[in-house]
């Protein structure tokens, strides 16, 4: 009896001891699973939202740069018409003025205006009182007196917008507002404009240059491309009732152009970029992708540097998609994994 019990106890005390290593190794064994699926899934999810982002700042880009294109089409087009190479030639202008101001509003053009053939302006569409200034000296005049149709961006003094009208200067106007991440900035307002500019030769039938006719559009408060991108790549999607997509343009560190909203609905405009993307991009010339504080929350970025036909930074073109979204998928995953 007595080396029964003790056989049933031997027993026993074995097969508790297997269970207890057999659910230690369950144990153990399921808890590194889920800490590896969860980050692995994490990165995977991550890595993936990276990769959409990379492809939209290429689709932004390609937005951005047709913008160009259009006000170089148009220039380019307007500065072979007949009436201005006929004013040019027999110095007669009132045509020319009532055509060139139908072109700019046609076209949305905050400013068109014309030059001799040294670069002193003879007439601004939308400010036909200011002339007889020297624009040689503009990058974009400069070429174009060399017989060469150029674009590009641009940024434009305080002065040099009262040339082109008062509203302009309204416009470019900005109060600088930090936000949690951004770097501190010396000056608190901006008073320069960026803008969209093309300039193209106007040339006689010989090939002899009459002047240069140049136009272009401020960004500053101007919404069309940055809606137009969000529209293009995310259309109206929205999570928890905030849009899911975002783009913006930076003049230098300051927004200008963007959808980003702030906590009470409006444009974000005059809110400053994180410190994190100031020293890759505008420092360093560098893109810069993956996660970064905008404004109030955070998202899933692509951030790149705008140059100006000289090569110089001058701002930052930017993408964006909500973060949330991927965590809280994330965060099912997590919860399933436990579940089972």
């Amino acid at each position: 009896m007595k080396i029964s019990k003790l056989y049933n106890y031997l027993m026993r005390s074995l097969q508790v001891r297997t269970l207890f290593f057999f659910q230690c190794v369950v144990i153990i064994g399921g808890l590194v699973a889920l800490s590896l699926g969860i980050i692995l899934y994490g990165r995977t999810i991550l890595q993936q939202a990276q990769d959409k982002v990379k492809i939209d700042l290429n689709s932004a880009r390609m937005v951005y740069n047709e913008a160009i294109k259009d006000i170089e089409t148009m220039v380019c087009m307007t500065s072979e018409r007949f009436f201005l190479k006929e004013g040019l030639t027999n110095v007669r202008f009132e045509k020319v003025k009532k055509e060139l101001r139908r072109i700019q509003i046609k076209n949305g053009l905050d400013f068109l205006t014309l030059t001799d053939n040294t670069g002193r302006v003879i007439l601004r569409a939308q400010n036909p009182s200011v002339k007889e200034d020297d624009q040689s000296n503009d990058e974009m005049v400069r070429s174009a007196l060399k017989k060469k149709t150029i674009s590009g961006t641009q940024i434009i003094s305080r002065e040099e917008l009262l040339k082109e009208g008062d509203e302009l200067v309204k416009q470019a106007f900005m109060a600088c507002i930090p936000t949690d991440k951004s770097k501190p900035r010396v000056l608190d307002q901006e008073t320069s404009g960026m803008i969209l500019k093309a300039a193209s030769p106007v040339m006689d039938e010989n090939g002899n240059l009459l002047g240069v006719l140049y136009g272009g559009k401020m960004l500053n408060r101007n919404y069309e491309i940055v809606d137009r991108i969000k529209g293009t790549i995310f259309g109206g999607e929205k999570y928890r009732r905030k849009d899911v997509g975002t783009a913006t343009i930076f003049q230098w560190d300051l927004r200008i152009s963007t959808n980003v909203r702030t906590s009470d609905e409006t444009r974000a405009i005059g809110t400053l970029v994180s410190s994190d993307v100031y020293e890759r991009v505008l420092e360093n010339g560098l893109k810069y992708i993956g996660r970064a504080f905008v404004v109030n929350a955070y998202y899933i970025t692509a951030y790149e540097p705008i140059q100006d036909v000289g090569g110089k930074i001058i701002g930052i073109l930017y993408v964006g998609t909500l973060e949330q979204p991927f965590l809280d998928i994330r965060n099912e995953v997590i919860f399933a994994f436990l579940g089972i």
